[in-house]
């Protein structure tokens, strides 16, 4: 009986099956699913022609009884990986060629470079067990030196059953509570207390890591690998995949690119559903607690474009199951002590960050819907006449001529003037990005060169399929999407997207013809037109890609919006609205690989299109002439992991619900684990609420500005096409003022406290900006996110792990000192927020202020691991209003602290703003040490050499290795032009026999790195304010400083002493010194 061509594309095995399906299908024992029994390693899979493959030097080939075979290899010491491909039938089947997240084009090449970079010299050992139970797989430093050689990681092979186990030495966790210690010294200087209890080592040899018996399952499209998963172990990552909780378990999980407004188009659960499969890709994960007590986590990573799957305890509690559908299965594994480690192992391999202007941690406005030159000044100035700080104006797809991308609509009433458009929003201190999608409109027009070009140098996409033999024929073709939890079909044969001007095309014509694939943006109410793809998977591609900046950056455009990156297109055009899966697309290969220049269908290399888009655009932009030592800046919807090399991430089209203010904090927190340094949602919400009457819920509104206040990417985005009027603090106060006779008391107030309350922590956020920056920049060297969540920040408090897993997902630190706990619920359903404060550190109530003033004197401190009901109910009274969002400051904090200003300012420009002076906070408590860094903001060569570089000897630095592996690593053209300034806090008490005390803190500014020299001057001006903070309780009256070299006050009201300090003084590498002191 012949199928109907609905049938046929269902059982077409290439095709998008959720997640659940595919580990059902595999599991069922009617679907001839293979799982290989025993494992061998033979001499001779090992060789090449007849010397050793070079994938074996750092691993090793082995070979299933099924004859499968399997490659494990270390890449470093604690990173080794394992793939499987069930088409490879021989060893030499197993290229040394890496995929495009890797950041060298082959194994040997990233290994020999790392080495460098890290000065060690390692090698892997195979040792078989005589018994024959074992192969062990061990990573080795110094392996010839007696004294030196150290084992770093074990991994046993079990041959039968097959099984992998890994090995390493690793340390108890420290106590939380310090060891008690005289702090005196004897006449010889030693401490009174002598040498103490003798310490021993405290390394174990722990099972970090290890497979099921039998744990690889494969068939002719998919493989899945089965890992044991620890009652203990909690797993937290993920990326941008959205969910009710930080730390997940008991779900499947779908890693596979797709334009899913609302998140909640596959399984119609909303955006807590962790199911859902979004619009970015990061199949990263980190293992916590898997060992309580010791320092220990693993990381995991699937380098595959397809479709990446995940059982995280669905079937069994005791097992985390991971499958990749189509292409080699590779699973990299990081095993380290903690998140800075892990995180370090992580980039190593997959890249870090760019630093970024200063200006992206500013307060950002989009609408979909300033169609007008008018409509985005006017937006710009009443921000401005309500004393709104302001950075960043994005300007969507309504700037273009009739949705030509690379364009702008010049007629009369629309956009007739953007360089002076672009040049007045500067002036006012703001920047300007606009849409650019992988699209261009294939409407003819003699004036449209993208298009003319493209069409002339054969740069588009084109349609040739790999045809199912079972449909053939365009008449058999269907294109598969989901809504509201249904898969439907769609016939392209004759659906077309409901544009206000028809297209018509025969898509017969088109079918496998070799013609430029023909698709098309829509984006609703009649918008949008037909177009063809840039071949973004063709190096050449992308650098002319790159080049079609040009004419948008000469009028003024400062940075990019990449959106639709998929590419997503109408549904009617193909798969998953993106290209059909059987649509041929080159496969990018790295020059020299044999099977570089393969085609691929689509679904095989689903997200690699979405990564070379934003490559293309980041390398474009550093080519440009007006753009030359300036950094740039990408905010992209979608990619997959190591994009975040090239561009910051925004999770795409959420709603203005409480469900997504939810999720949207931790989705942030998971995402910088995994080097994404910016990321955040549309804050407000993009789409309408469900009923939404013409604009955002305010107390909606107001949360989340609160919880993003101290976030690294703060955008309010919305839809003014979905129906909704206004979404800018400001409008919520004209709406207030112009119908507040109307509204009940409660109305009142909420509408009344949008935009001071919206104000107040948009310029607090402004007056941390030093803070925020520091983390960037830091961000460069450690690795570590601007936000933190407290599991970082905290790990000894081991509650986290377990009774307070819950605060974890909802608060987080800015860098490591500043705690927020945002109200993330509606007023009605909690009136208080309950803040847990980690063990076992001291806090204080946020004492700083947004307004130009030193803030209030601190309140009592409290214990961590406290928890404390906080009153932030929402209220305009300006003594509340610091309290609408619960913050802390842990005890010993340094805080850097400027005055609000409108935008950042551009110090490379000769109208640069006036010098902004910075107070420094010192609080009471623990010693503490904070670096801070300051630059222009802008310029490339402000960015620090690569991490590695910096830990080479300078005579290194500047031999050809050195430059390329700078070139490799981080920007070509950094070159540490930036000052790092260092603030250290040390306290003691030495006491008397009658028991009184002197307490003393000694406060320390140095300046070891400065090539900034005097231009920090213009910047911050000539002083430092310092601000030593005291505790309640402690007599003012008896605090003296010393030496009297500074001037000082005590401040007797904000129970702080202030001292006023010389910059020139204080940057250089003795820098300046001083006590505090009191009884």
């Amino acid at each position: 009986m012949a199928l109907d061509s609905e049938s046929i594309k269902h059982r077409d095995p290439y095709t998008f099956i959720k997640a659940d399906d595919v580990f059902r299908n595999l599991d069922d024992p009617a679907s001839g699913t293979k799982q290989p029994l025993k494992i061998s390693c033979r001499d001779d899979d090992q060789l090449l022609g007849q010397a050793q493959n070079p994938v074996c030097k750092h691993g090793r080939i082995f070979r299933f009884d099924d004859n499968s075979l399997l490659h494990i290899q270390f890449i470093r010491p604690k990173i080794w990986r394992i793939r499987f491909n069930s088409h490879n039938s021989t060893p030499a089947d197993f290229s040394d060629y890496n995929t495009r997240t890797l950041i060298q084009d082959t194994m040997t090449k990233l290994i020999e470079t790392l080495d460098v970079f890290e000065q060690i010299n390692w090698r892997v050992e195979l040792i078989k067990d005589p018994a024959n139970q074992f192969y062990k797989l061990q990573s080795v430093l110094d392996p010839d030196d007696p004294v030196s050689r150290r084992v770093c990681v074990e991994l046993f092979i079990q041959r039968n059953p097959f099984k992998i186990t890994a090995v390493r030495s690793v340390k108890v966790l420290p106590a939380p509570n310090p060891i008690p210690e005289f702090q005196i010294t004897d006449k010889l200087g030693r401490n009174a207390a002598g040498n103490g209890v003798t310490r021993t080592a405290n390394t174990y040899k722990v099972v970090v890591w290890q497979t099921k018996e039998q744990a690889l399952q494969y068939n002719d499209y998919a493989a899945v690998l089965s890992m044991e998963k620890a009652s203990t172990a909690k797993y937290m990552g993920f990326g941008e995949q959205g969910g009710a909780h930080l730390f997940k378990d008991n779900t499947y999980m779908n890693y596979f690119n797709f334009d899913n407004m609302k998140y909640e188009n596959i399984y119609n659960k909303g955006p807590r559903c962790d199911s859902e499969p979004l619009y970015h890709s990061e199949p990263y994960w980190i293992e916590v607690d898997g060992l309580p007590g010791y320092q220990s986590q693993v990381a995991t990573f699937i380098d595959n474009y397809s479709h990446v799957c995940v059982d995280l305890g669905k079937k069994d509690a005791s097992t985390l199951r991971v499958g990749t559908r189509f292409n080699t299965f590779q699973c990299i594994m990081a095993a380290g002590n903690d998140f800075k480690d892990i995180i370090h192992l992580y980039t190593s391999i997959a890249g870090g960050p760019k630093l970024k202007p200063r200006y992206i941690l500013g307060y950002h406005q989009g609408c979909y819907g300033y169609d007008t030159q008018q409509k985005v000044i006017d937006v710009v100035d009443r921000y401005r006449q309500v004393d709104f700080p302001l950075d960043g104006m994005h300007i969507d797809v309504d700037m273009q001529d009739n949705y030509r991308t690379f364009t702008i609509d010049t007629r009369e009433g629309q956009f007739p003037n953007p360089q002076q458009m672009f040049s007045s929003l500067r002036a006012k201190g703001v920047k300007c990005s606009t849409n650019i999608t992988p699209y261009i409109n294939s409407e003819p027009n003699s004036d449209y060169s993208t298009y003319n070009e493209g069409v002339q140098n054969n740069y588009f996409v084109k349609d040739k399929r790999d045809k199912d033999p079972m449909a053939p024929t365009a008449e058999q073709q269907r294109y598969l999407i989901y809504g509201n939890g249904n898969a439907r079909l769609r016939n392209p044969n004759v659906d077309r997207p409901p544009y206000t001007d028809p297209d018509n095309y025969n898509f017969a014509e088109v079918f496998d013809s070799g013609k430029d694939f023909h698709g098309g943006v829509f984006y609703g109410w009649g918008n949008g037109n037909p177009g063809v793809y840039p071949n973004l998977n063709n190096k050449v591609v992308r650098r002319w890609w790159g080049a079609q900046y040009k004419y948008l950056f000469d009028c003024g455009l400062e940075f990019v919006w990449q959106d639709m990156t998929s590419p997503c297109m109408a549904e009617e055009y193909g798969d998953m609205k993106s290209f059909p899966f059987r649509l041929l697309l080159d496969s990018d290969g790295w020059s020299g690989d044999p099977k570089g220049q393969d085609k691929k269908k689509a679904i095989e290399i689903w997200a690699l299109y979405s990564y070379n888009l934003h490559k293309a655009t980041y390398h474009g932009l550093n080519r440009l002439d007006t753009r030359k030592g300036k950094r740039n800046f990408i905010i992209g919807r979608g990619s997959f992991a190591g994009s975040h090399r090239f561009a910051g991430l925004w999770t795409g089209d959420n709603a203005s619900t409480w469900e997504f203010l939810d999720i949207s904090v931790a989705q942030v927190l998971a995402l910088g684990l995994s080097g994404v340094t910016i990321a955040g949602a549309d804050v407000g919400g993009f789409e309408p609420a469900p009923n939404e009457n013409s604009f955002a819920d305010p107390e909606l509104v107001i949360r989340w500005y609160c919880a993003y206040s101290l976030l690294p990417w703060f955008r309010n985005h919305y839809s003014q096409k979905a129906g909704k009027q206004f979404q800018e603090p400001y409008k919520y106060e004209e709406y207030y003022q112009n119908n507040k006779d109307k509204m009940s008391e409660r109305e009142r107030r909420i509408y009344g406290s949008v935009l001071p309350v919206c104000r107040y922590y948009v310029k607090l956020r402004y007056t941390l900006l030093q803070v925020m920056y520091d983390a960037m920049f830091e961000n460069l060297i450690n690795g570590l996110p601007i936000a933190r969540t407290m599991v970082i920040t905290d790990e000894l408090d081991r509650s986290l792990f377990d009774d307070n897993k819950a605060y974890a997902r909802s608060q987080y630190l800015v860098r490591n000192d500043i705690l927020v706990a945002p109200a993330l619920l509606k007023e009605s359903t909690r009136s208080k927020r309950k803040v847990y404060l980690p063990y076992p550190n001291r806090w204080f109530t946020m004492n700083l202020r947004a307004e130009n003033s030193m803030g209030v004197a601190l309140s009592p401190k409290i214990s961590g691991g406290t928890y404390v009901d906080f009153d932030c109910h929402i209220s305009n009274d300006d003594g509340h209003i610091p309290y609408v969002t619960p913050m802390f400051i842990r005890e010993g904090a340094i805080i850097p602290q400027i005055s609000a200003r409108d935008s950042v300012p551009d110090r490379t420009t000769t109208s640069s703003a006036a010098a902004n002076p910075i107070t420094i906070n010192i609080y009471p408590g623990k010693d503490n040490t904070y670096d801070m860094y300051l630059d222009d903001g802008v310029s490339r060569n402000s960015a620090p050499t690569s991490v590695y570089l910096s830990a080479l000897p300078n005579s290194e630095a500047d031999t050809p290795d050195g430059k390329f592996l700078s070139h490799t690593f981080g920007d070509p053209e950094a070159e540490s032009k930036f000052c790092n300034v260092v603030i250290r806090q040390k306290s003691w008490v030495t006491r008397s026999e009658d028991d009184s005390g002197i307490f003393t803190r000694r406060i320390t500014i140095t300046s070891p790195w400065d090539k900034y020299k005097e231009k920090v001057y213009q910047d911050i001006g000539d002083v430092y304010t310092v601000v030593v903070w005291h505790e309640v309780g402690t007599p003012l009256n008896s605090v003296d400083v010393a030496p009297d070299t500074f001037r000082s006050t005590n401040d007797l009201k904000l129970r702080a002493t202030v001292v006023t300090v010389p910059v020139r003084a204080a940057h250089t590498r003795k820098g300046v010194s001083f006590d505090v002191t009191h009884v």
